[in-house]
Protein backbone atom coordinates (compact mmCIF):
# COMPACT_ATOMS: atom_id res chain seq x y z
CA UNK A 1 0.00 0.00 0.00
CA UNK A 2 2.62 2.26 0.76
CA UNK A 3 4.55 1.52 -2.43
CA UNK A 4 1.12 2.59 -4.44
CA UNK A 5 1.44 5.70 -2.34
CA UNK A 6 4.13 6.51 -3.28
CA UNK A 7 3.74 6.14 -6.46
CA UNK A 8 0.93 8.51 -6.65
CA UNK A 9 2.47 11.34 -5.16
CA UNK A 10 5.39 11.10 -6.99
CA UNK A 11 2.90 11.32 -10.19
CA UNK A 12 0.92 14.49 -8.71
CA UNK A 13 4.29 15.74 -7.84
CA UNK A 14 5.87 15.32 -11.47
CA UNK A 15 2.20 16.94 -12.98
CA UNK A 16 2.68 20.03 -10.44
CA UNK A 17 6.22 20.53 -12.16
CA UNK A 18 5.22 19.98 -15.25
CA UNK A 19 2.06 22.42 -15.55
CA UNK A 20 4.43 25.30 -13.93
CA UNK A 21 7.42 24.40 -16.57
CA UNK A 22 4.85 25.11 -19.21
CA UNK A 23 3.24 28.34 -17.95
CA UNK A 24 6.11 29.89 -16.27
CA UNK A 25 7.61 30.88 -19.85
CA UNK A 26 4.16 32.01 -21.00
CA UNK A 27 3.65 34.37 -18.22
CA UNK A 28 6.97 35.58 -18.87
CA UNK A 29 6.37 36.32 -22.42
CA UNK A 30 3.33 37.96 -21.64
CA UNK A 31 4.89 40.28 -18.60
CA UNK A 32 7.64 41.21 -21.84
CA UNK A 33 4.82 42.13 -23.87
CA UNK A 34 2.98 44.18 -20.98
CA UNK A 35 6.50 46.02 -20.49
CA UNK A 36 6.93 46.65 -24.37
CA UNK A 37 3.66 48.76 -24.47
CA UNK A 38 4.17 50.36 -21.03
CA UNK A 39 3.26 53.97 -21.25
CA UNK A 40 1.24 53.67 -24.06
CA UNK A 41 -2.57 55.29 -23.41
CA UNK A 42 -4.97 53.47 -25.39
CA UNK A 43 -8.35 55.05 -25.68
CA UNK A 44 -12.47 54.65 -26.50
CA UNK A 45 -15.58 55.92 -26.99
CA UNK A 46 -18.82 54.10 -26.62
CA UNK A 47 -21.61 55.65 -28.15
CA UNK A 48 -25.60 55.66 -27.17
CA UNK A 49 -28.16 54.78 -29.87
CA UNK A 50 -28.22 57.67 -31.09
CA UNK A 51 -24.47 57.78 -32.61
CA UNK A 52 -23.65 60.14 -29.61
CA UNK A 53 -20.45 59.66 -27.51
CA UNK A 54 -22.02 58.28 -23.98
CA UNK A 55 -19.18 56.73 -22.68
CA UNK A 56 -15.03 57.63 -22.91
CA UNK A 57 -12.91 54.32 -22.30
CA UNK A 58 -8.52 54.91 -21.31
CA UNK A 59 -6.27 52.55 -20.09
CA UNK A 60 -1.75 52.44 -19.86
CA UNK A 61 0.30 49.71 -18.52
CA UNK A 62 2.80 51.18 -15.95
CA UNK A 63 5.74 49.49 -14.74
CA UNK A 64 4.85 50.37 -11.10
CA UNK A 65 3.19 48.39 -8.41
CA UNK A 66 -0.87 48.45 -8.69
CA UNK A 67 -0.53 49.76 -5.15
CA UNK A 68 1.88 52.79 -5.51
CA UNK A 69 -0.24 53.33 -8.71
CA UNK A 70 -3.92 53.73 -6.57
CA UNK A 71 -2.17 55.44 -3.86
CA UNK A 72 -0.90 58.19 -6.60
CA UNK A 73 -4.39 57.99 -7.81
CA UNK A 74 -5.77 58.89 -4.87
CA UNK A 75 -3.40 61.44 -3.78
CA UNK A 76 -4.21 63.35 -7.24
CA UNK A 77 -8.16 62.65 -6.98
CA UNK A 78 -7.56 64.15 -2.90
CA UNK A 79 -5.74 67.45 -4.63
CA UNK A 80 -8.21 67.95 -6.79
CA UNK A 81 -11.42 70.26 -5.63
CA UNK A 82 -13.27 70.23 -7.91
CA UNK A 83 -13.72 66.04 -8.05
CA UNK A 84 -15.99 64.44 -5.37
CA UNK A 85 -14.64 60.98 -4.21
CA UNK A 86 -18.22 58.81 -4.46
CA UNK A 87 -16.58 55.52 -3.37
CA UNK A 88 -13.22 54.10 -2.88
CA UNK A 89 -12.26 50.10 -2.80
CA UNK A 90 -8.64 50.05 -1.47
CA UNK A 91 -8.68 46.26 -1.36
CA UNK A 92 -9.46 46.22 -4.92
CA UNK A 93 -7.52 49.22 -6.10
CA UNK A 94 -11.38 50.46 -7.44
CA UNK A 95 -12.46 54.54 -6.77
CA UNK A 96 -15.06 56.32 -8.53
CA UNK A 97 -15.51 59.82 -8.64
CA UNK A 98 -18.03 62.59 -9.78
CA UNK A 99 -17.22 66.28 -11.22
CA UNK A 100 -20.38 67.54 -11.72
CA UNK A 101 -23.10 65.71 -13.69
CA UNK A 102 -20.45 64.04 -14.95
CA UNK A 103 -18.92 60.64 -13.19
CA UNK A 104 -16.03 58.71 -13.42
CA UNK A 105 -14.48 55.03 -12.35
CA UNK A 106 -10.81 53.63 -12.16
CA UNK A 107 -9.55 50.66 -11.39
CA UNK A 108 -5.66 49.17 -11.55
CA UNK A 109 -5.11 45.71 -12.30
CA UNK A 110 -2.01 44.19 -10.79
CA UNK A 111 -0.23 42.42 -13.95
CA UNK A 112 2.91 41.19 -11.62
CA UNK A 113 4.35 42.77 -8.89
CA UNK A 114 5.85 45.64 -10.74
CA UNK A 115 3.32 46.04 -13.21
CA UNK A 116 -0.06 47.11 -13.31
CA UNK A 117 -2.88 48.53 -15.78
CA UNK A 118 -4.77 51.53 -15.06
CA UNK A 119 -8.16 51.79 -16.65
CA UNK A 120 -10.49 54.65 -16.25
CA UNK A 121 -14.28 54.98 -18.06
CA UNK A 122 -15.89 58.00 -17.42
CA UNK A 123 -19.15 59.29 -18.70
CA UNK A 124 -18.82 61.66 -21.89
CA UNK A 125 -19.74 65.56 -21.45
CA UNK A 126 -22.80 66.54 -23.78
CA UNK A 127 -20.29 69.65 -24.68
CA UNK A 128 -18.43 69.47 -27.78
CA UNK A 129 -16.23 71.93 -26.25
CA UNK A 130 -15.42 69.86 -23.37
CA UNK A 131 -14.75 66.27 -24.97
CA UNK A 132 -14.39 63.47 -22.52
CA UNK A 133 -11.69 61.56 -24.35
CA UNK A 134 -8.88 64.24 -23.69
CA UNK A 135 -10.42 64.32 -20.19
CA UNK A 136 -9.54 60.40 -19.27
CA UNK A 137 -6.39 60.89 -21.11
CA UNK A 138 -5.59 64.24 -19.62
CA UNK A 139 -6.27 62.31 -15.89
CA UNK A 140 -4.13 59.44 -16.86
CA UNK A 141 -1.10 61.55 -18.39
CA UNK A 142 -1.18 63.63 -14.52
CA UNK A 143 -1.04 60.06 -13.01
CA UNK A 144 2.15 59.54 -15.39
CA UNK A 145 3.64 62.51 -14.62
CA UNK A 146 3.09 62.11 -10.51
CA UNK A 147 4.54 58.52 -10.96
CA UNK A 148 7.42 60.36 -13.21
CA UNK A 149 6.83 57.86 -16.06
CA UNK A 150 6.42 58.30 -19.95
CA UNK A 151 3.18 57.72 -21.23
CA UNK A 152 1.92 58.93 -24.59
CA UNK A 153 -1.49 58.54 -26.73
CA UNK A 154 -1.51 55.56 -29.14
CA UNK A 155 -2.18 56.31 -32.58
CA UNK A 156 -6.13 55.12 -33.12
Amino acid sequence: MKAGTTVISLVKTIAVVVVVAVSTPAYAQWIMAARHVAGRISQMTQDDQNGQPAYHFATVILDAPASNVFATVVRVAASNNAVTIVSRDDANFRIKFAEGTKSASLNVVPLSDDTSQLLIAATASSSASDPGTSRVVSSIMRICAEMNKTCTVSGQ
